[in-house]
């Protein structure tokens, strides 16, 4: 006895074939076969015919059992003569209506790509039976594909995810599925491209401070990115940010670096998938923190008033600032300022200093960002005042108050000296070198000074020179100057009498 399975799967008609070979003694002949069928589990006709029923008869060596469900089914038979005489039974067999398909599943949507990132792509498809998945796929189109991902899951709805592909790449793919009896169905090719990889553009350091800096810059299609910073391309400094992946600009400031120092750094992106992505390797540097040196201080001599030339050095381009007081007025300091940023020497003269002075001096600085440099305090003493002032452009102008015998003169006398000094004027009459008379002495120190020679005779001679004393008692005298007072004016009634007379003459000398 033999059995085989003829389902047909696809429309799930399930039945079972039997089959046998004819007695080799067939006595008066075999006219016909009967066929007995059971669903007892590990029903045997030899030992227990009752546990099957017959089914039917056939003349042939075969019978076809239709209708059938999915369980296991027991076969056996006999054969008879015309007399209706039986053999004993044949053998058992069993069997399972199963069938096989012989076209593959069909698809019913798809393939289609989602969840696209730089290195990852899933694809999925649906078919009308179940079936295994597979994905055929490449950077070429054609018929040969460098690789195949499967999954041996059998399933009406497929999804297979591609990994470790290419930023920015096209690939060529195509769906395939197998069923349970070895049918293969295949989709047509199709495209997808990979997203880009993630970049970075417009870098730029600004606000480049002393220990500080501020590294801008454009990134897309990043999840995150890494600053590495330091003073070597080693590096050792890190700053991260999350980013959009869509085109966004950012602004991270690195802190606690060195000043007037070289550093070094890239923008390493990530995109989604957390790949990492090397940067261009730029580099920048802070500012160096400015520092005076060299501070010297030179009295000038000869000067009016005592004087001293500061000059220092600087690393880089700052201000000058010198502030300056006695040792035993602070309240008194003193700022000298000019706002130029120089770099290298700075020299500023200091002139309104008191004689025999000690002085404390600060030297300071700010740069271009508002860096302050300091230096040490530095004392000096000012030299003792020996140097009598300098008298220059003294003039003179005579002026007359009354008139008549009552009349007097007066001389305006005005000068400069270089520093400030007290006013005083001697003088005498005529021309000699003594000095008989002296105006009182204006005690004020100013540099422009005017002293009034008073209650001097009308035309006549003087001589005079100027006098000042500066704040340390230095007296000097101007040359010796000449000048003649204004004639004095006739009163008004002497010059209607001296009228009236020359009118009078006139008259009388026109009488016969």
């Amino acid at each position: 006895m033999d059995i085989a399975d003829i389902s047909i799967k696809a429309t799930s008609n399930w039945k079972l074939a039997i089959s046998w070979d004819e007695p080799e003694a067939t006595g008066a002949g075999v006219t016909s076969y009967k066929i007995y069928q059971s669903i007892t589990a590990n029903a045997d006709c030899s030992s227990n015919i009752n546990e099957f029923e017959e089914i039917g008869s056939t003349g042939g060596t075969s019978y076809s059992d239709t209708g059938l469900s999915q369980t296991d089914y027991y076969y056996c038979a006999k054969a008879c003569d015309s007399a209706n005489n039986c053999s004993a039974v044949s053998s058992t067999v069993t069997g399972y209506p199963d069938g096989k398909f012989t076209e593959p599943a069909g698809l019913t949507a798809g393939p289609t790509v989602g969840s696209i990132t730089t290195k990852k792509a899933t694809i999925s498809w649906s078919t009308d039976r179940t079936a295994d998945s597979k994905i055929q796929y490449g950077t070429g189109s054609g018929d040969y594909y460098d690789e195949e991902v499967s999954s041996s899951t059998h399933t009406t709805d497929h999804s297979i995810t591609l990994t470790n592909l290419s930023a920015g790449q096209t690939y060529y793919y195509r769906a395939k599925w197998t069923d349970e009896d070895g049918n293969t169905g295949m989709s047509e090719e199709k495209t997808f491209t990979t997203d880009p990889a993630p970049t970075v553009k417009e870098v730029e350091v600004t606000n480049i401070g002393l220990t500080t800096a501020l590294v801008n810059f454009t990134v897309a299609n990043a999840a995150k990115v890494k600053i590495y910073y330091g003073e070597t391309t080693s590096y050792g400094g890190l700053s991260e940010v999350t980013t959009s992946t869509t085109e966004t600009s950012y602004s991270i400031q690195l802190s606690g670096l060195a000043d007037g120092t070289k550093y070094y750094y890239k923008i390493n992106t990530f995109d989604t998938e957390d790949e990492e992505y090397e940067g261009t390797v730029l580099d920048f540097e802070t500012l160096p923190r400015p520092r005076i040196t060299t501070v010297r201080l030179e009295e000038i001599t000869g000067s009016a008033q005592p004087a001293v030339l500061v000059s220092w050095q600087t690393n880089t381009a700052i201000s000058s600032i010198l502030t300056y007081y006695p040792t035993d007025n602070p309240g008194q300091a003193k700022d000298k300022v000019n706002i130029q940023l120089k770099q290298g020497e700075h020299r500023m003269l200091l002139k309104d200093l008191l004689p025999d002075k000690t002085y404390v001096l600060v030297v300071k600085g700010r740069d271009k960002v508002g860096n302050e440099a300091e230096s040490d305090q530095q004392t000096f003493t000012t030299a003792t005042d020996t140097r009598p002032p300098v008298i220059g452009n003294l003039k003179v102008e005579g002026t007359i108050q009354g008139t008549g015998e009552e009349a007097k003169a007066q001389l305006l006398v005005s000068f400069n000296t270089d520093e400030p000094a007290t006013s005083q004027v001697e003088f005498g009459e005529g021309t000699g070198t003594t000095y008989s008379q002296k105006t009182q002495e204006d005690a004020d120190l100013t540099n422009n000074h005017l002293v009034i020679v008073p209650n001097l005779s009308p035309s006549k001679v003087y001589h005079l020179r100027a006098i000042a004393k500066d704040k340390a008692g230095n007296e000097t005298k101007s040359v010796d100057t000449v000048s003649i007072t204004p004639k004095a004016t006739e009163s008004a009634l002497n010059l209607v009498i001296t009228n009236l007379s020359e009118v009078f003459g006139f008259l009388g000398q026109s009488r016969p």
